[in-house]
């Protein structure tokens, strides 16, 4: 079958119903528009990544399709008993679905670039085209009757695709971070460098085989020492080599919150097999670790009083210190190090 008519070669064409009109009419510019919507969300949806987003994209290419065969019909055409329209509740769906992707991304103060991503791209020219096709909408409903319903879908899809474009540069670099801290730690856990002095790397060596009672206990002694000596309350926190806690101790009269980031310290230094002040230069913008803290929801943090440990190149646990400025948290918790039998690794 052709696909050819040779009908529209003078320039006209049929809307629905039969009546034929020049294909400049604003009604036939109106769901031609609509139609490039479609073509252009489908090439979107090829380069998302969310799966619920891509679901709903696709909900949306077959609802443009229903918009697109009602802006054809001429005036007064009766609608068909089997054509499908859209309802409220497709708008629903798309609120639904901007709230959702809102509530996960970090508010704005000034205007977005349109995409860091190849997805969040295409969907902003096809945002840029949603906006074009209400204006062509509007424009039409001055001249002939159209379901409010209509201009009131068409702006929400445009809005849904600013929301949904900023997801999917979200995730995207979400996983580019996760990738570099990945990189990060395999690049730590292959490094068998042996330090010039333990301020300038905490990789140290414990005597002892693991960090059994005695040991943490001395290091619990020897940081509260160091405290007292400094006249900073803290609290101290030991993890194992899976981040597990071991001990934790708050002297008497520390802060609060000390007893949230004495075990996140620990934590991130064996997460990441490094002290955590200097994790701090790695997660400004532009390095490799930026928005690390955001990612991982609040369990890295980036300032000092952190040590991994190591026994005889292995890495065993790590010390956190929190409650003084951050040169008497890296002080204590050096001094509980030292504290005990060390060699350099």
């Amino acid at each position: 079958m052709s696909i050819y008519t040779k009908q529209g070669d003078a320039g006209s064409t049929s809307l629905v119903g039969g009546v034929r009109v020049h294909k400049s009419d604003i009604r036939v510019d109106a769901y031609g528009t609509v139609d490039e919507l479609n073509a252009s969300l489908s090439l979107a949806s090829k380069a998302m990544r969310d799966a619920s987003n891509i679901q709903l994209i696709e909900a949306i290419e077959h609802q443009l399709f229903y918009l697109g065969a009602e802006v054809a019909s001429a005036d007064n055409s009766p609608i068909k008993a089997n054509q499908r329209l859209l309802e409220a509740e497709h708008i629903t769906a798309m609120e639904q679905a901007i709230d959702r992707c809102m509530s996960a991304l970090p508010p704005v103060n000034s205007f977005v670039l349109p995409g860091s991503s190849e997805a969040g791209s295409r969907l902003h020219v096809s945002r840029t085209i949603a906006r074009r096709a209400e204006r062509r909408l509007v424009e039409l409903a001055q001249f002939t009757e159209l379901r409010p319903l209509l201009l009131k879908y068409i702006n929400r899809l445009s809005d849904l695709l600013y929301a949904i474009a900023r997801f999917e540069d979200q995730q995207v670099l979400y996983s580019e971070v996760v990738e570099r801290v990945i990189a990060e730690y395999l690049k730590a856990s292959t490094n068998t460098s042996t330090p010039d002095t333990l301020p300038e790397n905490a990789s140290v060596k414990l005597a002892e085989h693991s960090l059994g009672f005695v040991t943490v206990h001395r290091i619990m002694q020897q940081a509260v020492a160091a405290a007292l000596k400094h006249q900073v309350p803290i609290v101290i926190a030991v993890v194992d080599q899976h981040g597990n806690m071991i001990m934790s101790y708050r002297m008497p009269d520390a802060l609060l919150v000390s007893s949230e980031l004495a075990p996140k310290k620990a934590y991130s230094a064996i997460a990441l097999k490094s002290p955590t002040h200097q994790l701090s230069a790695l997660v400004q913008p532009g390095q490799d670790l930026y928005q690390l803290e955001t990612i991982c929801d609040g369990k890295i943090v980036t300032f000092g009083g952190g040590f991994p440990l190591y026994q005889a190149h292995q890495l065993i646990g790590a010390i956190g210190i929190s409650g003084g400025s951050v040169t008497q948290d890296i002080d204590i918790a050096l001094a509980a190090i030292r504290g005990l039998d060390l060699e350099d690794k």
